[in-house]
């Protein structure tokens, strides 16, 4: 019986990446200049999260190759690929990305929505389009008005 674990060479390069990767953000994060108007929260907090999630995963991948413990997951057949919802989503992202600026975030956000929806099968278009707008316009109120950043309007401009 051979107990000899073997190190994976593809685990640790992932591992090893994933840290350089947060190396090289938390360094960029160090650098930026903040404006002393920041008092607590300010532009670094959300690299420094990244950076500090990827530093750790990363020590965590590249150990576990590193010792043998590989964990090989057993993936069944799925079976063929649907490029037909493959098609669907792929027009419901080229539509978003051509109708945002003429019809606004929420419509085309909208558009998005219902597209992948039909295409992952749902088939109760009232019940998607509700649900849609109402995740479109949460995103909408939380870009615009809590992250400050200005969104299209398109054809909802003076309503939102």
């Amino acid at each position: 019986m051979n107990t000899r674990q073997t190190i994976s060479g593809a685990g640790l390069a992932i591992g090893l990446g994933l840290i350089a990767i947060a190396s090289v953000i938390g360094f960029e994060t160090i650098q930026m200049q903040v404006p002393p108007s920041y008092a607590r929260v300010g532009p670094q907090i959300f690299p420094y999260i990244i950076a500090i999630g990827m530093a750790i995963t990363g020590v965590h991948i590249a150990w576990k190759s590193y010792r043998g413990e590989d964990e090989v997951a057993e993936i069944e057949d799925a079976g063929p690929t649907d490029w037909k919802s493959v098609v669907i989503i792929a027009a419901g992202l080229i539509a978003h990305m051509n109708l945002l600026k003429p019809l606004g975030f929420v419509p085309a956000g909208l558009i998005l929505f219902c597209s992948v929806a039909f295409a992952f099968g749902s088939r109760r278009y009232g019940r998607d389009v509700i649900v849609g707008l109402f995740l479109v316009l949460f995103a909408y109120v939380g870009f615009t008005y809590g992250l400050g950043l200005q969104l299209p309007q398109g054809l909802l401009k003076g309503l939102l």
